[in-house]
């Protein structure tokens, strides 16, 4: 997810992202009223995956044997 996809998908959230030390960590802070939450990583992506993990598709379902036939 991006923080376009995020800020369209959440428009009633908040999102600072900083990076303030060379070679430190990236931060991004999601604001809502009454809220705030931090999540620190070494990339954009990292933080974001964090905060909006990412949507794990489903395994496939197992096949149905007839054990009948």
């Amino acid at each position: 997810m991006t923080l376009d996809e995020i800020r369209a998908t959440y428009p009633h959230l908040g999102l600072a992202l900083y990076a303030l030390e060379p070679g430190g960590p990236v931060v991004l802070e999601v604001h809502a009223p009454g809220f705030l939450q931090t999540w620190r990583g070494q990339t954009v992506q990292a933080v974001v995956d964090q905060a909006f993990p990412p949507e794990v598709e489903p395994p496939a379902p197992s096949p149905v044997v007839d054990v009948l036939s």
